[in-house]
């Protein structure tokens, strides 16, 4: 699978969805994320999963004092060692060990990933582990609902390999004991934003308790 995360996936030529990943607006697309984190005095450390070209932790660095990211792509990490060169950034596959302790992070995101994966379950609970008491797990996930069976077609990454119903992800959030404190299901659409109560996608914000 690695393989195909290089750079022809992001800029739209292989495998993917986008057109050109490093014209995104981050700051647009990262809003509720970012928002949450301010909002809730979050602090310490933060570790984005899939972290591509590490935008997101561009936008949150102003909130923690150490920033960790990884990602399956050495093309992304490259990249992303250019535009954030104080992270900590790795090139890992979330599918093998993750080279952190346990309860290492106050905050990890996991933003359209976990479906790029073959184990959901059993990546989700490497995170919970690296996660300390209290801390924050955000993760965005498609969901297999009505939306998918009517615009299938749309979704053109092939990568995309496990497509959860949300029953199916609520139930790995509860073996895992994570408490959920916000659930939002929305439709991402790239010129129209983001058209909430469509359940094409689930944003999950959880504590570990």
């Amino acid at each position: 699978m690695a393989e195909k995360f290089g750079e022809d996936y992001f800029y739209g030529k292989k495998y993917s969805n986008y057109s050109n990943y490093e014209k995104m607006d981050a700051a647009s697309h990262f809003k509720s994320v970012v928002s949450f984190i301010r909002d809730n005095n979050l602090s310490g450390r933060i570790l984005d999963v899939g972290c591509a070209f590490s935008f997101l932790l561009v936008e949150v660095s102003p909130y923690f004092l150490e920033l960790y990211g990884l990602d399956v792509s050495r093309f992304a990490i490259e990249k992303a060692k250019e535009i954030i060169p104080e992270a900590n950034l790795e090139v890992v596959d979330l599918e093998k060990t993750l080279p952190y302790p346990d309860e290492f992070f106050d905050c990890i995101t996991a933003l359209d990933v976990l479906e790029h994966t073959y184990n959901v379950e059993g990546n989700f609970g490497k995170l919970v582990r690296k996660l300390k008491v209290d801390g924050h797990l955000i993760v965005w996930l498609p969901i297999d609902a009505w939306p998918r069976k009517l615009f299938d077609f749309l979704d053109k990454d092939e990568t995309h390999v496990s497509i959860l119903k949300e029953g199916e992800l609520i139930d790995i959030v509860e073996k895992n004991d994570l408490e959920i404190l916000s659930r939002r299901r929305y439709c991402p659409f790239p010129v129209l934003g983001s058209i909430p109560h469509v359940p094409a996608q689930i944003e999950l914000i959880l504590r570990k308790g």
